[in-house]
């Protein structure tokens, strides 16, 4: 099992697209135009178990500034999808094994929460994300809206 952390630049996150069904929303083009816009880190977490891929581009957002100046508090971030539906991508064999796509979540959160991520907000792509009910466990997600989620890094 291969987990990994990429930045725009990493060639692995063009070529981890060309083995998933994906939309403009997951490209690091359209990923450094939106961090570009809204002054975040790009990024996007990719955990290859054999066959098996998921994937979720992201924005990292800074919160300190939301803190009082006195708080001695360490840097504490939330991440967001980009505006769209990015999504999480996650190629056939993945979805076919029921165990993996909750096991790939959990590593999400662990990766997240060891670099101070309080929480995460994705959109989901409609036509991509469509059978995320059966996939994941009941109670992975907190649906806002029709295709938007977000969890809590406990």
């Amino acid at each position: 099992m291969n987990i990994q952390v990429i930045d725009l630049h990493n060639d692995l996150w063009l070529e981890t697209l060309q083995k998933l069904c994906h939309d403009v929303y997951h490209t690091p083009k359209y990923l450094d135009i939106e961090a570009r816009r809204t002054k975040t880190i790009p990024k996007a977490f990719l955990m290859v178990d054999g066959e098996k891929n998921f994937f979720v581009p992201y924005l990292l957002r800074n919160c300190n500034e939301i803190l009082t100046k006195q708080s001695m508090i360490p840097e504490i971030f939330d991440v967001v999808s980009p505006y769209g539906y990015g999504g999480i991508l996650l190629n056939e064999a993945g979805v076919s094994t029921p165990e993996f796509p909750d096991f790939a979540m959990n590593e999400l959160k662990h990766v997240l929460r060891s670099q101070n991520v309080c929480s995460a907000f994705f959109r989901l792509h409609p036509i991509l994300n469509q059978n995320f009910k059966e996939i994941f466990a009941d109670g992975t997600f907190t649906h806002i809206l029709h295709l938007e989620i977000s969890m809590s890094i406990p």
